[in-house]
């Protein structure tokens, strides 16, 4: 059969020929396209890619070989090569007195990403050893308050995933149309599981939204207990008040947030808070 020359980085490919030992049809350029994001997803290179593509197609290879059919240089497919092959990709062999690289079973694919996983995971350790010692160079000044504002609702899951980081009870205040505007269900579930692992609870103040009524039924599910303002009350605002931090998020018009760390400040709300919770005891319940 004589050779067909597809550019693996230009995306060129013949759909009649046919793959190392003939027994397969080539890929369409549909599925190389797919191949190419998952490869990108594991961080390989363009070059990279366009190397371990070339070398799967060909099965075997001189470095001569590969680097046409990639479509780089031979210097630069070398370097690709030696890359690919501490990943275990592919491996070095002889022929006739000449470097023949051979493309390994992209089942190794696999091990290349245990491998990254656990990098991951040494990062993350070193991380949690070294984080104290970050947080006592952190600066903080008790007497001011620290503010941050946010805005948008990318801003405002800031707020939200800072409550959930704290891994402390949270006092809330908040409208049921919380759950219409940034849709939780999927953060609630996860809010859940990690209350569940850390024994925390959210003690909330809410209206007679739909959703706020199916929590307050399942509420032990949910780790959470309820009190319900009148219904001639509008809450328009969300107050957190949780890690001596105190959360407002603003729902009219434009979404704004910010976030106080302060422990009188929180100390004040909490206070306000608990006046207010004991208030609502057994008023305002859905029918």
């Amino acid at each position: 059969m004589s050779e067909v020359v597809d550019k693996v980085g230009e995306g060129e490919y013949n759909e009649n020929r046919y793959c190392r030992g003939g027994s397969r049809p080539a890929p369409t350029t549909t599925v190389i396209k797919a191949m190419r994001q998952i490869l990108k997803q594991l961080n390989f290179s363009d070059k990279e890619t366009d190397v371990y593509l070339a070398a799967l197609k060909l099965g075997e290879g001189s470095i001569t070989e590969l680097a046409k059919k990639a479509n780089i240089k031979r210097p630069t497919a070398y370097v690709v090569l030696e890359r690919l092959k501490e990943m275990g990709l592919v491996s070095l062999s002889k022929k006739k007195g000449k470097q023949i690289f051979i493309a390994e079973n992209p089942e190794k694919l696999l091990k290349a990403v245990e491998e990254e996983k656990e990098k991951i995971r040494e990062k993350e350790e070193r991380i949690k050893e070294a984080l104290p010692k970050f947080q006592a160079l952190r600066k903080k000044d008790t007497t001011v308050p620290l503010v941050k504002y946010y805005e948008g609702k990318e801003g405002i899951w800031n707020i939200f995933n800072d409550l959930v980081e704290s891994e402390q009870d949270a006092w809330i205040i908040a409208p049921g149309k919380v759950h219409d505007i940034f849709g939780l269900k999927r953060f609630m579930k996860n809010v859940v599981q990690r209350r569940r692992q850390l024994g925390t609870k959210a003690y909330i103040i809410s209206d007679h939204h739909p959703e706020i009524i199916k929590a307050y039924r399942q509420k032990e599910i949910y780790f959470r207990e309820y009190r319900f303002m009148p219904k001639t009350i509008e809450l328009n605002t969300i107050v957190y008040i949780y890690a001596d931090k105190v959360a407002l998020i603003f729902l009219k018009e434009s979404l704004s947030g910010i976030i106080i760390e302060n422990k009188e400040l929180f100390l004040v709300f909490k206070f306000t808070f608990d006046s207010l919770w004991k208030e609502l005891e057994g008023k305002n319940l859905p029918e």
